[in-house]
């Protein structure tokens, strides 16, 4: 029997979320096929490295700078410890939405017109370039930020201050949007590490607003498994997208690939999050289990394709 550390918490703005998703992993894990262990680690980073020792696998249950970044997946392979999820690179990139974007676009596939900024770049500076590149509205991101921790919209130079002054407690590097008027907001799971399993395109319906932690994890977003109304042909496109993103930008195990549809009908690809959301009732074990594979099995499957890459 396989041992597998389940590991969450750490010094991340996401920390919470990371607790959420490893009560759900550590509730729903199949115990018949694994022996598990569950590891914490504390706000500061600590935690006991020799609960490590002889395990086979580590489950990454983090969410976050220092863990979503390459950092942990770096410190685990100097240990010669193997873990679900990408690998360093992967999530080196993955993390940088800046970054990811020139991987996108350097496959052909469209991202939004952004901006990348320092939170303590000249604010006229900055609203200059947004006047002169796209315009107001935009969306105001921390540059490896997830959960949406960090993310607002701006109308205007005022409130441009305050986007970024938001932005900044999560990242020093800041990425400025043109706001996408969407027609929808599609997400899309894929699970393998060169045998892709994609899902059908699923939907988060928001009317263009931005989809908040609050939303995400305390209710106010409803979610499709399964978008409806969408072209046999869309569908295709988005999963060909989906799998070069996960593709070139080195995906292995899981990731969920997001993606707006604007109002002319155009494709947009936004981001890959390589760790996604994973309480029983996030987007990504929900488009599996949409796509026949159920909760317990597809932390089964992220783990052996763990153990075997």
């Amino acid at each position: 029997m396989k041992k597998v550390a389940v590991i969450y918490g750490g010094n991340s703005c996401e920390h919470e979320v990371s607790c959420m998703t490893a009560e759900s992993i550590l509730n729903h894990i199949d115990r018949k096929k694994f022996e598990v262990f569950e590891i914490f680690v504390d706000k500061q980073g600590l935690f006991n490295r020799s609960s490590l020792k002889d395990v086979d696998v580590v489950f990454l249950a983090f969410h976050g700078e220092n863990y979503e970044d390459g950092s942990f997946q770096k410190y685990l392979e100097s240990v010669g410890l193997k873990y679900t999820g990408s690998g360093v690179e992967a999530s080196r990139i993955n993390m940088d939405k800046v970054l990811q974007k020139s991987y996108f676009a350097r496959a052909g596939l469209k991202v939004a017109r952004h901006l990348s900024v320092l939170a303590e770049d000249d604010i006229y500076l900055i609203d200059a370039d947004i006047h002169r590149c796209f315009g107001y509205p935009v969306i105001v991101k921390p540059v490896n930020g997830g959960s949406s921790i960090g993310i607002s919209k701006a109308n205007d130079l005022k409130e441009l201050k305050h986007s970024i002054n938001l932005a900044s407690k999560v990242s020093h590097n800041i990425i400025i949007e043109e706001k996408i008027l969407i027609s929808r907001e599609i997400e899309v799971a894929v699970l393998g590490n060169k045998k892709l399993t994609i899902s059908a395109p699923g939907e988060v319906l928001g009317s263009g607003n931005i989809y908040s932690y609050e939303a995400k994890y305390q209710g106010g977003f409803k979610t499709i498994d399964v978008a409806q109304g969408i072209s046999d042909r869309m569908s295709r496109k988005i999963r060909s997208w989906a799998r070069k993103s996960y593709m070139i930008t080195g995906c292995m195990g899981y990731a969920r690939i997001d993606f707006f549809i604007d109002i002319n009908g155009e494709l947009i690809i936004n981001e890959i999050n390589t760790l996604p959301g994973f309480t029983k009732i996030s987007m990504f074990p929900k488009l599996m289990a949409a796509s026949g594979i159920n909760y317990k099995k597809l932390i089964t499957k992220i783990i052996l394709l763990a153990l075997n890459r």
